[in-house]
C-alpha cells in the first residue's frame, strides 16, 4: 500500500498553528498544502502558481529545521526576489551577505525543502498569449492567468490525490495580501459547493487559509519555488529557448528539482493559443464548455510544455 493512502483524517484537536508559537485553535489536517505565487503585478511577463504539499508531521520537522537555519544564519523571512536581488536594493540581511554564504544558506533550505515536502507542482502562464487570446467564456471560469494557474494546480492535485488513493481532506494556505486573494475566496466559495469537492480535491468548508509568510514559515518554501518556475520561464520560453535546455536552468531550480518528485508545467504562446481554440472546439462539437463537464478540473490543457531537464 502507498504511504499516501495511509493518511488519516482531520480532527478537532490542538491545531497546526502550534508550530507558529500563537494560542489558536482550529481544525488540523493531516495533509497540509502551501502556495505562493510569482508574476502577479503588472510588470511581469509570467503568471506562476506554486505549491508544496507534505503531511503535517513533515511540515512540523520543516519548521524546526527551517528554524535553526534562520537563527544560525541571522535571517528573519526568507524571500526569494530580496534574497536574489543586488546590494544597492538595500534589503537586509540578504544584501550584506557574500556568495559563499548565500550558497550556503540557499543550498541548507533547499535540502530541507527536500527532505519534508511530499511533492511540489508548480505552472507558469505566459500573460501576453492568454490576455490575447482568451475569450468571455473562459474569464467566467478563470477571471485572469493567476486564478487559472491555480486551477490549473488543483487539477494536478486532484490527479496526485486520485494515484496515490489519498481520501483525506486538506489544508489550503495561501499567502496573505496575495493579489489573488479576493479572487481565491471566490473560487473556494464556489469549489465548497460541489458536491464531491472533498473526495477530488481534498476541499472542505474552513479548508483554506490567507496567511502571514513570516508566521506560516512553509509558505517560504512554496516562495522558493514560485521563484524559480518564474526565472526559468523568463530564461526560457520567453526568449525562444526549450524549456529542457539545461544551459538555462538556474543551479538552485537543479538543487530542488535533481530525483525529487516534482510536477512543473510550462505553456509556450503557442499552446496558449491552442488551449482556447481546443476549448471552443469542444464546445462546437459538445454544446458545453470544457470546464462544464464532469471529471477532473477542466480549463486545464493536456500539453504544456514539460519539464525534463
Amino acid at each position: 500500500m502507498c504511504v499516501e493512502s495511509q493518511y488519516c483524517a482531520y480532527s478537532h484537536v490542538s491545531s497546526m498553528l502550534e508550530r507558529t508559537h500563537m494560542d489558536w485553535w482550529l481544525a488540523m489536517f493531516d495533509i497540509e498544502v502551501y502556495f505562493d505565487d510569482s508574476g502577479t503585478d503588472a510588470g511581469t511577463p509570467v503568471a506562476v502558481a506554486a505549491c508544496y504539499v507534505a503531511t503535517k508531521g513533515q511540515w512540523d520537522e520543516f519548521v524546526r529545521e527551517w528554524d535553526i537555519a534562520r537563527e544560525r544564519e541571522g535571517f528573519d523571512v526568507f524571500h526569494m526576489a530580496e534574497f536574489v536581488a543586488k546590494p544597492e536594493m538595500g534589503h537586509k540581511p540578504f544584501c550584506d551577505w557574500d556568495t559563499t554564504k548565500k550558497t550556503r544558506v540557499y543550498n541548507w533550505l533547499a535540502t530541507i525543502i527536500n527532505t519534508r515536502v511530499r511533492k511540489g507542482f508548480a505552472h507558469a502562464v505566459p500573460k501576453q498569449p492568454f490576455d490575447e487570446h482568451v475569450f468571455p467564456e473562459f474569464r467566467g471560469y478563470a477571471q485572469n492567468h493567476y486564478v487559472w494557474a491555480v486551477k490549473f494546480m488543483i487539477g494536478l492535485l486532484e490527479e496526485w490525490r486520485r494515484k496515490y488513493n489519498v481520501t483525506s481532506p486538506m489544508q489550503y494556505v495561501f499567502d496573505r495580501g496575495s493579489l489573488g486573494q479576493e479572487q481565491l475566496h471566490q473560487l473556494w466559495q464556489e469549489m465548497e459547493r460541489q458536491p464531491d469537492a472533498e473526495q477530488r480535491y481534498g476541499i472542505v468548508p474552513d479548508g483554506v487559509m490567507f496567511q502571514n509568510k513570516a508566521v506560516f514559515k512553509p509558505l517560504q518554501a512554496a516562495d522558493i519555488l514560485a521563484w524559480q518556475a518564474q526565472n526559468h520561464m523568463r530564461r526560457t520560453i520567453m526568449v525562444g529557448h526549450n524549456v529542457n535546455d539545461r544551459r538555462y536552468l538556474h543551479p538552485g531550480f537543479e538543487l530542488l528539482r535533481r530525483d525529487r518528485p516534482l510536477d512543473l508545467c510550462f505553456h509556450t504562446p503557442e499552446q496558449m493559443r491552442s488551449v482556447f481554440e481546443k476549448a471552443k472546439a469542444f464546445h462546437s462539437k459538445a454544446g458545453i464548455w470544457p470546464w462544464e463537464q464532469s471529471g477532473p478540473i477542466a480549463g486545464r490543457p493536456s500539453d504544456p510544455q514539460p519539464s525534463g531537464v
